[in-house]
């Protein structure tokens, strides 16, 4: 570049490296979820068998899958990994998150998903008396274009209400840092929508199935359900529009799964170490131009000294 000073070369050069830099546009895409209590994988008959779930899932075609009462290496169910079997079947990526020790094992939740798990974490929650330590099991979803943060839960099955109320006052610190990510939050939640853990949790989410589903929703008992206790929920409506929402006839578990699709804009993802180094670079380049100018202008004068 002839005749250009250096600095203003580096600059022009660094402005269209950055315009490769900039995110690219994210559009909506399509997302079907699947939660399921699989009963440490064991049907009305008695029987554990995980092929039978698994055909479930894969009926279903949910790209993430929340699951509930997952075994890992518990001698009730033969030292199986319940949740790493389901991935190969299905042939998704898992997360598990181990709520306690159990027969030898742990017993928790777990996560399915078509699309790379970004990282995840498991919460177990604090109790407000002696029980069965419950969770929330958060995974960060690479959907391509995006992220999105796919959650899911079991909460405390007994009549009692006040174990339940007490884990859903922790739901907002848990879910605080991902505050910039659209949010489904699915499970078993073990109560109805007329109480009032169903309540609360509606002052900030979003029940798919009263959006858009059909009938009662019923889940349990799969073959004769009465209460409706499993729950696909999201963070909000204006970013999230359901389309459907279903409750598949199986007995595979003495729950039955629900599945609901939904379109969303997915959050950018962030910009990485490099791209950011860039722009730092052209920030302080940019800052460099007037003294660049003015010494550009000062060496032109110099050698083109206007006659006296």
């Amino acid at each position: 570049m002839r005749g250009v000073p250096l600095g203003l070369s580096l600059i022009v050069l660094s402005l269209f490296a950055l315009t490769g830099c900039k995110p690219p546009k994210v559009s909506p895409i399509i997302f079907r979820v699947m939660t399921y209590n699989i009963h440490h994988g064991e049907g009305l008959d008695g029987k554990v068998d995980l092929d039978r779930i698994a055909k479930v899932i894969t009926n279903a075609n949910a790209d993430a899958v929340a699951l509930q009462e997952v075994d890992q290496n518990t001698k009730r169910t033969g030292g199986i990994d319940m949740a790493a079997e389901l991935a190969k079947r299905t042939n998704m990526h898992v997360a598990f998150g181990a709520n306690l020790d159990f027969q030898g094992g742990k017993y928790g939740t777990a996560i399915l998903s078509k699309h790379p798990i970004e990282s995840y974490e498991n919460h177990v929650l604090k109790q407000a008396r002696d029980g069965e330590p419950r969770g929330v099991l958060q995974a960060v979803l690479d959907v391509g274009q995006g992220r999105l943060l796919f959650a899911g839960t079991h909460l405390d099955h007994t009549r009692d209400q006040g174990e339940r109320l007490f884990s859903q006052t922790q739901f907002d610190d848990l879910f605080a840092k991902y505050e910039d990510l659209p949010i489904i939050f699915c499970g078993d939640f073990n109560d109805t929508p007329d109480s009032e853990m169903h309540k609360r949790m509606s002052e900030n989410w979003f029940d798919s199935w009263e959006l858009v589903g059909q009938g009662p929703g019923l889940t349990m008992t799969s073959d004769n359900p009465t209460r409706r206790i499993d729950y696909v929920w999201v963070s909000d409506s204006k970013n999230f529009k359901l389309r459907w929402a279903d409750v598949p006839q199986t007995d595979a578990s003495d729950h039955l799964p629900v599945v609901a699709e939904l379109e969303f804009k997915p959050a950018a993802h962030p910009m990485d170490d490099a791209q950011l180094a860039l722009i730092i670079i052209v920030m302080t380049l940019l800052s460099a131009i007037p003294i660049l100018i003015g010494l550009t202008i000062f060496k032109a004068s110099r050698r083109n000294p206007q006659p006296s």
